[in-house]
């Protein structure tokens, strides 16, 4: 592209969005006089003021407000994206274990120093993403709903990941984050204009394209920042094709006033293609660890779409004190179509469950009592056919996220609060041929609507009463209404209503101490509880009857007190830190999945612990060369004999499922000149398989190492227009490691006895290369 055209094209960009922004403007803003006294502007203090994550190393643990945070920064995401996900690239951690099934990013596992995924909170630019009836970022995982081929971000809309662990400190605005919280840091406009264009090509047929343009800071039109990229796959599990887009648009409005802030951030994302199925571990090992079942028999093909608009104002309202405010839009919409086979007789429950010919029982109410308090007629009628099933699951959500923060030398307070709204309607619809029908009463196995309205309100202070010593105390009230309302179908046949509302408070305070300037130690304490997922509701209405309404949730939040405390050393060439913690639950979270009727309900089972030890160690050999390494040591039990409706028991002292022993990670990391290259290794230590109902079992799965590597060379061309040119080439499983990343037990079905274990493979050795151009 010409210099000219280049400046042509973004003079366009630039008219075009300061139209946008002088729209957003009061009508005076362009005819402010400037005041003549010192005007304080939003920069100069944004630095102190706004919570902005420090620039770290990778393994850097630092404690922040007590409890550790770790950073992915923005520089080691680079040349990532074609060999790691959003998720995935957690495993470079410490204490995370994280796995998806295929390259692009779906049917993602997390689990954060043995916690699982639904037990640690996700957000973007401190904002909920995380599903909000289910937890995770797919839908929990859990269930026979499970989103698996949703992404609600990618690396390419990220700036840096920030890791807290533990339970986090009030300001955090996830919901149920007791393990922790991943917070997706938004990528934002650069000051300097720039476009860049990138494609890539690697195993399993893996393509990837995209650009990007950047604006450039200009006065009265903002700065505009627009990115899009696809990514397709064949998969590396039998015919699992899958694709994603991705667009992005962050915007940074022009300034009303030296001391205003306004930006825009869209993101939408999305996938399509073949669900992957959770394979009979004896099948992987008759037929390699790479079977799926044949499509004659069962297959399922899914689109999923993410989208999440935020406007966000930063205000300094003196010099000491600054007003944020964000206010956002989520929705997200997933849909399945699944076939089984009418003649298909199999021993195992498969991600499919079958039901042959159901006969619903519709009724028609003589009255408008919703709950079948009027007299009812009843009939029976059969489905044609129910070997296509449509699942389909909607949430739009809505939300507002104030703060108020205000800075001395002494003292640093926080105020705010977020409320969210969110919406869903999950439904599922069986039929004979692939256009199913959506006649409610009819053919559908459910169809639900919900909501939940989730409030907080915070208070947090940083009190430093020497300079070498900070106290947090914070403390935080909450509380969240659910209610769902079932139609008549298959599991529901009168329809119900049913809900119930918690409120909570929980208190945080955390402490940090210098003793030298090389040294911190740091500890704190913080309670938080994690509130039950939409599935804890299901029993109280498929109990509902013509003449008594849905039975009362009795489910109770799981709470959790945990206790951190730790050591960090950093100077010269050695970075190094140590931690240990312990974490009390009671009430703790199952679930249990019926395989007579394919839906998952949600219990407490008592009470348990996790506790372990982090290492986390960096080493620089000089100004181009540094090593690194880390160690978890991870222990989950339960603490009391206990037993649940659904006939699952625990004892003292048994394990916990999928958490993992033990975490090690090993690398070296190297860069000259314009070339950067990186060798790194993880170990992932047993862990006990968990039952279909929940129960824990005397079952694991063997440790596993993989190793990967990285190496990209970036050309400095300034030339023909174009800036750089940068190579790279990604390896991924070098060991060729064939080992499960996630094994479940299951009763085997049609009448056989005993059980069987379900298993997903990991990716195989592979090789991804990628060019990229900046103009």
């Amino acid at each position: 592209m010409s210099k000219a055209k280049k400046q042509l094209l973004r003079q366009s960009i630039l008219v075009a969005v300061g139209l946008l922004g002088s729209s957003l403007l009061p009508a005076h803003a362009a005819t402010s006089a400037t005041p003549t006294k010192k005007v304080y502007k939003i920069k100069q203090v944004s630095k102190d003021l706004l919570r902005m994550v420090d620039k770290a190393a990778l393994t850097k643990v630092k404690p922040v407000y007590g409890a550790e945070t770790a950073l992915i920064p923005k520089k080691f995401l680079h040349g990532q994206e074609s060999t790691q996900n959003a998720s995935t690239i957690l495993s470079f951690v410490p204490g995370i274990n994280a796995t998806s099934t295929n390259p692009i990013g779906v049917k993602t596992h997390i689990s954060v120093r043995g916690f699982s995924q639904t037990q640690v909170g996700y957000t973007f630019d401190n904002l909920p993403i995380a599903d909000l009836f289910n937890g995770g970022l797919s839908g929990g995982n859990n269930n026979y709903a499970d989103l698996t081929n949703l992404i609600p971000v990618t690396l390419g809309e990220t700036s840096g990941i920030q890791v807290t662990y533990g339970t986090p400190p009030p300001d955090v605005n996830a919901v149920g984050a007791i393990g922790g919280n991943i917070n997706y840091l938004p990528k934002v406009p650069s000051s300097k204009q720039y476009e860049s264009v990138f494609a890539g090509y690697g195993s399993f047929n893996t393509r990837s394209y995209g650009a990007e343009i950047n604006t450039g800071a200009a006065a009265g039109y903002g700065n505009l920042l627009l990115r899009f990229s696809s990514r397709q796959t064949a998969g590396y599990l039998e015919h699992s094709p899958d694709r994603e887009y991705s667009y992005y648009a962050a915007y940074d409005l022009p300034q009303i006033s030296p001391t205003s802030k306004w930006s825009l951030v869209f993101l939408l994302n999305k996938n399509q293609g073949a669900t992957a199925a959770r394979m009979p571990k004896a099948l992987l090992d008759q037929y390699g660890p790479y079977y799926q079942w044949p499509t004659s028999f069962t297959y399922a093909n899914s689109k999923a779409e993410h989208m999440m608009a935020i406007l966000q104002n930063k205000t300094l309202i003196s010099s000491h004190a600054v007003f944020g405010f964000k206010g956002f839009y989520a929705y997200t919409n997933s849909h399945r179509l699944e076939y089984v086979n009418p003649d298909a007789n199999s021993q195992y429950n498969s991600f499919v469950t079958f039901y042959l010919n159901p006969a619903l029982t519709v009724c028609q109410y003589s009255g408008n009592d919703f709950m079948g308090n009027d007299s009812a007629a009843c009939q029976a009628q059969t489905i044609n056919g129910d070997n296509y099933h449509s699942y389909t699951y909607t949430t739009n959500t809505f939300g507002l996220n104030p703060s108020i923060e205000w800075l001395n030398h002494y003292v640093n307070l926080k105020a705010g609060g977020l409320a969210v709204v969110s919406t869903y309607n999950s439904r599922d619809y069986v039929y004979g041929t692939p256009n199913v029908p959506e006649v409610p009463g009819y053919n559908n196995l459910w169809d639900e609507h919900g909501w939940r309205i989730y409030g907080k309100v915070y208070a947090q202070a940083k009190i430093k009463p020497t300079s070498n010593l900070a106290i947090t105390p914070g403390i935080k009230y909450e509380t969240i209404s659910t209610r769902i309302n079932d139609v008549p179908g298959y599991y529901y046949s009168v329809g119900a209503t049913s809900g119930k509302t918690y409120s909570e408070v929980s208190p945080y305070v955390g402490i940090q101490y210098k003793p030298t300037k090389a040294v911190t130690l740091y500890a704190n304490y913080a309670k938080g509880f994690k509130y039950p997922n939409i599935t804890a509701f299901y029993a109280a209405d498929s109990n509902a009857t013509t003449t008594s309404p849905a039975t009362p949730v009795t489910i109770k939040p799981e709470s959790v007190n945990t206790y951190q405390f730790g050591a960090a050393y950093n100077k010269g060439p050695v970075d190094a830190s140590i931690s240990f913690y312990r974490s009390d639950f009671n009430n703790t979270f199952s679930s249990y999945y019926d395989t007579t009727n394919g839906l998952t309900y949600e219990y407490n089972i008592g009470s348990s612990q996790y506790q372990g030890i982090n290492i986390a160690t960096a080493y620089a050999l000089d100004a181009n060369l540094s090593l690194y390494g880390n160690y978890s040591i991870q222990e989950a039990e339960y603490t009391s004999n206990s037993s649940s409706a659904y006939g699952v028991s625990t004892s003292i002292g048994e394990s916990r499922p999928n958490t993992p022993t033990y975490l090690a990670g090993l690398g070296i990391l190297g860069h000259y000149m314009g070339t950067r290259a990186r060798l790194y290794g993880n170990l992932v230590g047993p862990q006990y398989i968990e039952a279909s109902t929940g129960a824990p079992t005397h079952l694991s799965m063997p440790a596993y190492a993989t190793m990967n590597f990285n190496l990209a060379h970036t050309f400095m061309i300034h030339q023909y227009g174009i800036k750089n040119v940068t190579l790279s080439l990604s390896g991924v499983n070098l060991l060729n490691s064939e080992a499960s990343v996630l094994e479940k037990q299951f009763p085997y079905t049609n009448g056989a006895s005993g059980n069987y274990l379900e298993a997903e493979p990991m990716m195989p050795r592979s090789f991804f290369g990628t060019v990229k151009m900046v103009f």
